[in-house]
């Protein structure tokens, strides 16, 4: 059986919209300027990364590339109010640019410089997963660690955390 690269790759993306909406739902009006260390951006800044990354994954599929040293529009939250909406704008923009994508679109090129600068070229797909999908994950976990240190419950990611059950909270007695 053959798997469609698109719908292996919106499969994912379905159950990552949910989850990072919902993490990033969380997120305290008055905590967006908090960051657990100095060399850290602060939470309003990684909740708004982790937002941009949905704007990010439309554009590896949409373009052939991305030169970094060029600006590109950025979400600027500084309430949870503006991080969803700017969130949910990334969201739609991304299902409609999936609506768009063929399989012959997941194959091709795509490159990530810094003008002159060539850090790699690789297939779309592999991009997507890699630079879209699990560069959202990665920095929505981050983000739940910055939750925890303020004391917000959590939501699950991949099931139940121990906000949610506890049964999940493990002790430390031998």
């Amino acid at each position: 059986m053959s798997i469609d690269p698109i719908h292996l790759a919106l499969g994912d993306m379905e159950h990552e919209f949910t989850v990072t909406r919902e993490m990033l739902s969380r997120v305290p009006d008055d905590c967006f300027d908090w960051r657990p260390h100095k060399k850290s951006w602060t939470m309003g800044q990684l909740a708004s990364h982790t937002a941009d990354l949905l704007w990010f994954s439309a554009v590896i599929l949409e373009e052939d590339g991305l030169d970094m040293a060029k600006t590109w529009p950025r979400i600027e939250a500084s309430t949870q109010e503006e991080l969803i909406a700017g969130y949910d704008a990334n969201e739609k923009q991304l299902r409609e640019v999936f609506d768009r994508t063929t399989v012959d679109t997941m194959a091709e090129p795509w490159t990530l410089s810094r003008g002159t600068q060539i850090f790699f070229t690789e297939p779309k797909w592999v991009v997507l997963r890699r630079f879209g999908i699990s560069h959202i994950v990665h920095h929505r976990a981050q983000l739940s660690v910055y939750l925890r240190m303020n004391d917000v419950p959590l939501p699950g990611s991949y099931g139940p955390t121990a906000d949610q059950n506890s049964w999940l909270v493990y002790s430390t007695a031998g």
